[in-house]
This record gives C-alpha cells, structure tokens and sequence, in this order.
C-alpha cells in the first residue's frame, strides 16, 4: 500500500509540498507542473489522502443579565447561568462574556460586548429597542429569558399564573388583606407588570379590596424593602399577609417582622418567589413558588443550539410550569 512518502518520490519532490498540494492548501504556492506531477504520481500509485480533521473551533456566545442589586449574585439569575454554561460546554459552545444592562448603557462597553464576535447571545431583561437593534446586528443568534419579545425564541414562565398561585395560597389560608412589595424590569412601568395584572384580578375575583398603601415597588432594592415592610408593619390595619416579589426580599421582610415583634405566621404571613437554596433555612421557612431555573438556563442553550446548527430556525416561546412550594411561613392558621 502507497504512502504519502511514494507519492513525493515518485512525484520527486519534498513530503511537505505533496501534502500541501493533496490537502488543498490555498495559501502553498506551487507552480501548475509540480501540482500535476503530484496528482498523477497519486493517480498511479492508487494513494488517496486523508486530511488530518481540524478541531471546529467552539461556538461563542454572551450573556446579557438582568440588573438586579446584587447585580452578578442575584442567587435567581446565577442559577440559569451555572446551568446555562453546564449545558454549554457538553455542545462545544463557549461562554465568553457576561455583562447587565446599566453596563451596557456606557457606549464602549456596547462596543466591547459587540466586538467579541459572537455567535449567540442570551438576554434576561427587556432591552430598549436601540440596543437590540444593534444586537441583532451583529450578532446572529439572540434567545430571551423571561422577557417576552414577538421577534426572538424565548424560554420563559408564565409570571401571571405564577403570581396567582402565590395569592390564591395566602387566600386559601386565610388571610384577607394581602400586601406585595417587588419591582418591575428595566424599561417596564411596575404598575403594568404581569405580577401586578395578576394580583388585582386575584383580589377582585376573590372580592378582596386593593389598598394600594399596602402594594410598594422597591425596584428590588433590599434596604428599600426593609423601609417599606416597616411602614406597612406600622400601619393601624396591618396586612395578614405579604407577597414577596423574590425569595431574597423575603428573607428582608422576615427580618424586619422579627425585629418588630411580631411572629410569622402567627401575626402575619409571608410568600417568596423563586425558590432559591437559603428559602427553606430562613426563619420559619419561606413558603415560595419554585420557578425551574436550571431548566430555564439549560433549554436556553440547547434552543440556541439548534440556531447554530441550523436544525430549527423557527421563533417561538417556551414556557415552563411552576410549582407552590408550602413551608412554615404560611403555615395552617385560621383567620
């Protein structure tokens, strides 16, 4: 059996310039004679060259987080993310860069985020239409988590069951005056949040009053929270009950009716959302809703994965269930 060592003997010339030529090798210039010689000293030697596989390089893609005052610890956001660059690294895509929004706002950070090239990009929060139009400029691929845009695959959860749910629980308990401290996305007016639709239709289905002394937008900062949890403590007709817009609020609303005196849930309950790890060590336990992060983060890449390999090109939403999760917070007491 002919080698590649026959072929530049036959050919007579080097090993190096019968492997350039049989591997196509634009960037070897060889004259048209040597190339000819080449081809026919393989022709009859029956040799047929088998080019060494380059490695593909991986994919590249960026994250786009939502702001949050944690910023890059938010425990909701860095859940999709672990799982999102678990899922990454089986399908040879590499996570390059992660930056949030308020970042993003700086005209050469825009610019470094774009000049990386990417292949794919995930966001976590509604971006004004100028950024995205920029985005999709440059970058092929975009997938959205959470924030629902017609032009772009997304995978999300249905916030206004979601938050009916919550209510419905808190009701079921029950309790009559409910209060809910949370905060809108970026770009989005908390009155017109999904969460607030729902829980006004939640309270008027069940004939319970909206008090909007009770219902505060502390834009997911912790120490407003802390401040307006205070307040509605202080009120002459307290609520029985608070719907935390996130775990991590909770937690804070939890604290400040400890230091008021007050018990949970004898005095009044407490409802999360999210689920995050530390909502069952609180104290008492923060009944939540568990939205499946991991899940979220690791279809966000495969979704993404199929773009890249242009398996499905189609846009569409996918959104995923959730779950009430009942812990002490809330726990059985009759009002």
């Amino acid at each position: 059996m002919s080698n590649l060592r026959d072929v530049a003997k036959k050919a007579d010339v080097s090993l190096a310039t019968v492997a350039r030529v049989l591997s196509n090798d634009e960037s070897f210039k060889v004259t048209p004679e040597t190339k000819e010689k080449i081809f026919s000293a393989a022709k009859d030697l029956n040799y047929i060259y088998k080019s060494k596989k380059t490695k593909k390089k991986p994919w590249r893609v960026g994250f786009i987080l939502a702001l949050t005052a944690e910023k890059y610890s938010d425990p909701y956001f860095t859940s999709i993310l672990s799982a999102a660059e678990a899922e990454a690294e089986k399908l040879d895509i590499q996570p390059i860069i992660a930056r949030n929004y308020n970042e993003l706002l700086k005209p050469e950070i825009l610019k470094e985020f774009l000049d990386f090239e990417l292949d794919g990009v995930i966001i976590m929060e509604r971006l004004p239409a100028d950024m995205m139009q920029q985005l999709q400029s440059k970058i092929p691929h975009i997938i959205g988590i959470d924030p629902i845009q017609s032009n772009l695959n997304i995978i999300t959860f249905d916030a206004y069951r979601a938050t009916t749910i919550a209510l419905e629980h808190l009701i079921q308990k029950g309790n009559r005056r409910i209060a809910y401290i949370g905060g809108a996305g970026i770009n989005e007016v908390f009155d017109d949040t999904l969460r607030m639709a729902a829980y006004r239709e939640t309270l008027r289905r069940n004939d319970l009053t909206f008090d909007e002394a009770i219902v505060r937008n502390c834009d997911w900062d912790l120490n407003t929270c802390g401040k307006q949890t205070d307040e509605i403590l202080a009120l002459e007709n307290r609520p029985d009950a608070i719907f935390a817009g996130s775990d991590t609020l909770g937690s804070v609303i939890l604290g400040r009716i400890f230091a008021s005196g007050l018990r949970c849930p004898d005095d009044i309950s407490v409802i999360g959302f999210n689920n995050i790890p530390t909502s069952e060590h609180t104290t008492p336990p923060l009944s939540t809703i568990e939205v499946p992060t991991k899940t979220i983060g690791k279809l966000a890449i495969k979704r993404l994965h199929e773009l890249l390999t242009n398996t499905d090109t189609e846009i569409y939403t996918i959104s995923l269930p959730v779950t009430l999760i009942e812990r002490e917070s809330t726990g059985g007491k009759s009002k």
